[in-house]
């Protein structure tokens, strides 16, 4: 058990801090510049990000971050750690949990209603744009706060 609780500890801090750099990389860039685009571009850029971000290398990133995150909870706990190394354990487990959960309830109905979104009738371009990019945007920076967090404290719990 003392090789397992550092390997999973260190992979929980990897995955996390490349999933936040992941959101960082994507608040930064992505979306502002697809903020400059027209309704119809905007639109048809986000349905086809929608649709090739799910891949093996983001899923692990996705769900290996929180997954691995818990794991290194318990670990943690089962080792009987120090409380302050078990408090950034829980805090990083918790908000990595967090962001996956923002995902799922504010995320992804977002990215479905405009992946069903005619991306030749303008005025539905237009409504499902109004309806997506300042709540999503929105919602994508406290996620990558989140995250980022949470993976600082899972490398905290490291030093």
């Amino acid at each position: 058990m003392t090789v397992l609780v550092p390997a999973v500890h260190v992979a929980a801090a990897v995955l996390a801090s490349l999933l936040a750099g992941f959101y960082l990389a994507f608040s930064l860039t992505i979306m502002p510049a697809l903020a400059g685009l027209p309704d119809r571009m905007l639109v048809t850029v986000m349905q086809t990000v929608n649709r090739v971000i799910v891949r093996p290398g983001f899923v692990l990133l996705f769900l290996g971050a929180p997954l691995a995150a818990l794991a290194t909870a318990v670990l943690v706990a089962l080792a009987g750690a120090s409380a302050p190394l078990l408090a950034l354990a829980v805090i990083g487990a918790f908000l990595q949990v967090a962001s996956i959960v923002m995902t799922v309830v504010v995320h992804l109905p977002r990215n479905d209603a405009l992946d069903r979104a005619d991306p030749d009738d303008a005025g539905d371009v237009t409504r499902a744009r109004e309806a997506f990019e300042r709540p999503w945007t929105r919602a994508h920076r406290v996620r990558t706060a989140v995250t980022t967090v949470g993976a600082l404290a899972l490398v905290a719990g490291l030093v």
